[in-house]
């Protein structure tokens, strides 16, 4: 029998190790499910496309492999394009697969349900590359430049359109499946020099970002040859474990703590942005005064905001590993101490929240996984809650989109099903995806979803007072968190205490299905 481009479309996904995708189908997309039938990846089903991709985004966080979504032509591709951007910004591996209006009528704008003016040129603003395949055999090229974009340079989404005609047509099984490039090395002389500059340093501060995921072996490893101190972007929180004895967490913006950044005489960054959302409490912005060697997989990115003395354009870890070679180690001698989380001089924003911090700490094992929303203890948590896993901490800081943790700790789930993940979110921040609360019911798995209910925007309150403006807008609350989560199948409880969070999350933990842990902010007693 004849396989479809659709069917074909699939094979080519398992060629390139895809075992799992997240989707919502649709008329326009059958041909593609007429392949996922027959096929051993496993398809999750979100209940709107903004789920689909923060599953997938959260999926690719965890894995490390790309998360491919397939959504419909028009409304699918603009519900998508949040996380879609989302992981944009943050560098994340995700494949988007959607269907398009047929090829007689692309770009005639003749009024085709589901038409967009330019559906490509749309997702080319929040991908690598948006590519729109015209015939049979267009496909699997198409597919094979994806995952080298994905695997071979900075991840970043890339989206791949097929007409509907096209998707029925006999597809063309001949295609060939291109392997994938090798990432690109740094240049060896640089390398030697940046090595020398390492050898010779006297403080050098390490600032590991999310583009060293998977590093964390090799940025302790130098800091031993160098007595070196690890300090972790939001982005590349968990690279090191937290509790190493040269990393800093991601608290380097707090005092004594960003004294270590700033007086470094060399600091080594790798994979960052320097986005000014880890240095937010630095008085006057980061200003480093030592010599700044960079390392960074984009040519682009590696002198943007703060030149270095040396830029690395290469693959962190093989950069890494080429250092590490040139660099021995020093003499034994007393080492560089981290300063306990008590000598910290916090912002007044940051301290109401660590009682909570406290009880999910005490309440979740060692190999945790915490996905966060952007609501206030989250944001204390980017600094101050401990992860010790690679890839354990998912927050999208950057883009900041509201209701990503609840579908993000799904897709993390799916990915390593036998650890604890636990999503943080605020009240109004959970009514953005609510209705994963049902995909999680459906998959039967075990997730504490901890909700913050200061009543609304708690945030946007708190900016409105100090800009002088009356509160207008801010109380959108989800009133009951507790009675909604039972209507979705979940366990609804409500904590008032830090022991009783803690008691509560371990029982979840535990469970059948999610359970939903609603923490009132005027009912949490933090003094018992």
């Amino acid at each position: 029998m004849t396989m479809t481009c659709g069917e074909h479309l699939v094979r080519l996904l398992e060629a390139h190790g895809v075992d799992t995708v997240f989707g919502i189908p649709g008329v326009h997309t059958l041909e593609i499910y007429r392949g996922l039938h027959a096929s051993p990846i496993t398809h999750i089903t979100p209940r709107h496309e903004q789920g689909v991709g923060f599953m997938a985004d959260g999926y690719a966080r965890r894995s490390g492999r790309p998360g491919v979504a397939i959504v419909i032509s028009g409304p699918g591709i603009t519900n998508i394009a949040t996380p879609v951007a989302s992981a944009y910004h943050d560098s994340i591996p995700m494949l988007v697969i959607s269907s398009v209006v047929s090829t007689t009528k692309l770009g005639r704008e003749t009024g085709t349900i589901h038409d967009l003016p330019d559906q490509a040129g749309f997702m080319s603003t929040v991908t690598a590359s948006s590519e729109t395949v015209l015939a049979p055999a267009d496909l699997a090229p198409a597919v094979s430049r994806a995952f080298a974009l994905l695997r071979g340079r900075r991840p970043r989404p890339v989206h791949i359109q097929i007409p509907t005609d096209v998707l029925a047509q006999p597809a063309d099984p001949a295609s060939p499946v291109v392997a994938n490039p090798e990432p690109p090395l740094a240049n060896p002389a640089t390398v030697a020099e940046a090595a020398q500059v390492l050898s010779a340093a006297q403080r050098l501060f390490i600032v590991a970002g999310g583009g060293a995921r998977d590093c964390g072996q090799l940025l302790t490893a130098l800091a031993d040859r160098t007595d070196a101190l690890i300090g972790c972007t939001i982005g590349g929180k968990s690279v090191v474990a937290e509790d190493h004895p040269r990393c800093v967490g991601s608290a380097m913006t707090f005092e004594p703590l960003s004294r270590e950044l700033l007086d470094a005489d060399v600091v080594l960054a790798v994979g960052t942005e320097f986005s000014e959302l880890d240095y937010w409490a630095l008085p006057g912005g980061l200003r480093l005064t030592g010599t700044l060697i960079r390392i960074d997989i984009d040519p682009g990115q590696v002198g943007r905001k703060l030149t270095p003395a040396l830029a690395l354009v290469g693959d962190a870890y093989d950069t890494l590993s080429a250092l590490l070679d040139q660099i021995d180690a020093r003499p034994e001698g007393s080492a560089r101490t981290v300063p306990p989380r008590a000598e910290l001089t916090l912002d007044p924003s940051i301290t109401p929240h660590l009682p909570l911090l406290d009880a999910l700490d005490a309440a979740l094992p060692r190999d945790r996984i915490f996905a966060g929303d952007s609501t206030q203890p989250a944001y204390a948590a980017n600094h101050l809650f401990p992860v010790y896993e690679s890839r354990s901490w998912l927050m999208p800081i950057g883009f900041a989109a509201l209701g990503c943790a609840l579908p993000m700790a799904i897709g993390a789930k799916v990915a390593s099903p036998d650890k604890p993940v636990v999503a943080l979110v605020g009240d109004a921040g959970l009514l953005f995806s609510v209705a994963e609360l049902a995909t999680a019911v459906d998959l039967g798995i075990a997730l504490p979803v901890v909700v913050w209910n200061n009543h609304g925007y708690g945030e946007i309150r708190d900016a409105m007072d100090h800009a002088g403006i009356a509160h207008l807008g801010t109380d959108a609350s989800v009133y009951d968190a507790t009675v909604v989560a039972k209507g979705f199948g979940c366990h609804g409880v409500r904590a008032t205490s830090p022991a009783e969070l803690r008691d509560l999350v371990v029982t979840a933990l535990g469970a059948d299905v999610p359970t939903v842990i609603e923490v009132r902010a005027d009912q949490f007693d933090t003094a018992t």
